[in-house]
């Protein structure tokens, strides 16, 4: 499995290298806090119901030509979701530590 530390993403992100983040919690945690021109689809309450193929019905229209860097709250949810993506032959990654590591590391 494929992790992405949150110093690497944010130097992706500043470069301006072609990145695609997907956050996957609910539109309500969304709202409250992510990161700047991150995409929301909000599965992850589908992962963890067991959903796991009507969940990723959700994701078909992510970009096949850019790298994903999947994001929720640990990096619990995100890690399958990036694994799943993987398994399907896209370029997919989940941020190590998730929303909380990034948080921490703007401190």
């Amino acid at each position: 499995m494929t992790t992405i530390d949150p110093g690497t993403l944010r130097t992706k992100l500043e470069n301006g290298e072609d990145v695609c983040v997907v956050d996957i919690r609910s539109e309500e945690d969304y709202e409250e806090n992510h990161i700047e021109n991150s995409e929301n689809h909000p599965i992850r309450k589908a992962l963890v119901s067991g959903n796991v193929e009507e969940a990723l019905t959700e994701l078909d229209d992510l970009p096949d030509d850019k790298e994903l860097v999947m994001v929720c709250d640990a990096g619990i949810a995100s890690t399958e979701t990036a694994r799943q993506l993987q398994d399907q032959g896209k370029n997919a990654s989940a941020l190590d530590g998730g929303l909380n590591a990034w948080d921490q590391s703007q401190e």
